[in-house]
């Protein structure tokens, strides 16, 4: 298995961290995303829970396969609040994530160090407060094959430990397989060897 291109960490509920500094709140929202519309629906939702919150600053990072990374400062200094959100997101991993924080100015200024401290802790402990759950980038493989072929096609599931989604039973075999997304050739390759087993590729998915 080839962790780097198949595995990535995610959050599957939401939760909240906490971090106060000289009179200052700050709130952060985790919460899972796959697209730009959800964490807009989401942010949205947090706007309307923390109305009078001074600062509604962002990061997300979706997509694990070509990962998009976007953040805002929402009017803090350049850099002083997305950015250490978008860091502490990296740290872990985290993928198909964003995290919200929010700010209630306490009347005494931070500073640059104090504000990329802030914001960063408020993010981690979100994460701490969360659980991490490994996901893997998958494709499907649907098999069509007579029952002769079954005992091949049985042998390289077990070998390859393949996750059987659904087992069809007719005048024929329909199987339909999880592989992971870096050996996807290796095993199509494998059944193509059988001219008896037709393929069809179902696309890409995650577990």
């Amino acid at each position: 298995m080839n962790e780097v291109s198949d595995r990535y960490f995610t959050v599957e509920k939401p939760s909240k961290g906490v971090f106060k500094s000289k009179g200052s709140k700050f709130y952060g929202y985790l919460f899972h995303c796959e697209n730009e519309e959800s964490f807009k629906a989401q942010l949205e939702y947090i706007k309307a829970q923390e109305p009078t919150a001074r600062h509604h600053c962002w990061a997300f990072r979706i997509q694990p396969e070509a990962t998009t990374e976007r953040s805002s400062d929402d009017g803090e200094p350049a850099h002083t609040a997305g950015t250490p959100i978008l860091r502490a997101l990296i740290s872990h991993e985290l993928v198909n994530i964003a995290c919200v924080v929010v700010r209630y100015f306490g009347g005494t200024k931070l500073g640059v160090p104090g504000l990329i401290e802030a914001y960063g802790e408020a993010t981690m402990d979100a994460i701490h407060a969360n659980k991490r759950a490994e996901k893997f980038l998958t494709k499907q493989l649907r098999l069509s094959f007579s029952y002769d072929q079954m005992s091949f096609v049985e042998r390289i599931i077990k070998q390859s430990d393949l996750y059987v989604l659904e087992r069809n039973q007719g005048l024929s075999l329909t199987y339909t397989v999880e592989v992971l997304q870096s050996e996807y050739e290796q095993i199509r390759d494998q059944f193509e060897k059988n001219h008896h087993i037709i393929l069809h590729t179902s696309g890409n998915s995650g577990i």
